[in-house]
């Protein structure tokens, strides 16, 4: 019997966000405030990826992965893309600013910090992206499944369906959540916080790593042991001799995707595990687990 699992069983669950925002570029909320926000509702770890330069931190109790957004172009259209730094080496100085203006700089970046960086589409629903913009760019790691901020305020931070376009042409792309917060509500009643519009603490992922560090959280999830949410936890997703098994917390719909599409769901109140054969999928398949309110988990996908 062959057992894939979309996470190791062993190693811990790890907390973070990996897209956010300070007044280091157009957040409201310095990078302490944020960092300290963070910490206070239980993440383990963290990239303040600010617009457009690179900067590092340091705040007791998290995980800090140096990151930030790169303004650019994409077959010509304005986006945005996250850069993860994988280790202690560093390409950039702190404080270091980046500007790029067209599709060549974009390359040239791009293959100047690949080595060194995971690299993240970012919003592409927000950035009005098509999937013929990005098909011949092959650095992409992952990319956001769900921003927090975007659909939030929005409605376009839901990017599912862009996804699987990826994963059916042959993108391994994992899929991440991420907040994007900006927090652009300064004194407002209920600073900072606990606002309406607050934009923190609404998408986040849970990696499995193998040690409490950077080194084990780059690992992870440049492995793809993590699952992207905004509410539902996944304990265990797995494939054995083409059944597909989902254990999760309490929600009211599973969905297994393939490259066949949604092939099967259930529905039901308190769902917490659910059973199925994969039908026709061979390459690939992932499970979405929404709970009672809408919000969604997804797991990364089981290359078959």
């Amino acid at each position: 019997m062959i057992q894939q699992r979309f996470a190791p069983s062993d190693g811990y669950w790890l907390k973070g966000n990996l897209h956010a925002h300070s007044t280091v570029s157009d957040g409201d909320l310095s990078p302490e405030q944020v960092l300290a926000g963070y910490r206070e509702r239980g993440y383990d770890f963290f990239s303040l990826t600010d617009h457009n330069i690179y900067a590092r931190y340091r705040h007791e109790g998290l995980l800090l992965i140096p990151g930030f957004e790169l303004t650019c172009t994409l077959n010509g259209k304005r986006a945005h893309i996250n850069f993860y730094q994988k280790g202690e080496k560093s390409l950039f100085s702190d404080g270091e600013e980046f500007s790029v203006t067209d599709d060549a700089a974009t390359r040239r970046f791009i293959e100047r910090a690949q080595d060194d960086y995971l690299i993240m589409l970012n919003h592409p629903d927000w950035s009005r992206l098509e999937y013929r913009d990005v098909e011949n760019y092959d650095c992409f790691f992952a990319l956001e499944v769900l921003n927090y901020g975007t659909e939030y305020h929005d409605r376009v931070g839901e990017n599912a369906y862009f996804w699987d376009t990826g994963l059916r042409d042959g993108k391994q792309w994992w899929g991440l959540a991420t907040d994007d917060n900006h927090n652009g509500y300064t004194n407002s009643p209920g600073w900072p916080f606990n606002h309406l519009e607050c934009d923190s603490f609404g998408g986040w992922v849970m990696v499995k790593a193998q040690e409490r560090s950077h080194e084990g959280i780059i690992e992870a999830l440049e492995a793809g042991h993590f699952y992207a949410s905004g509410g539902p936890e996944i304990y265990d997703f797995s494939v054995e001799n083409g059944i597909v098994h989902v254990s999760c917390s309490p929600v009211r719909r599973i969905v297994f995707k393939g490259e066949e599409g949604n092939f099967v769901r259930k529905l039901g109140e308190n769902l917490t595990e659910f059973t199925a054969p994969l039908r026709r999928n061979k390459r690939y398949v992932r499970v979405e687990c929404i709970d009672e309110a809408g919000r969604t988990a997804y797991s990364n996908p089981i290359y078959l």
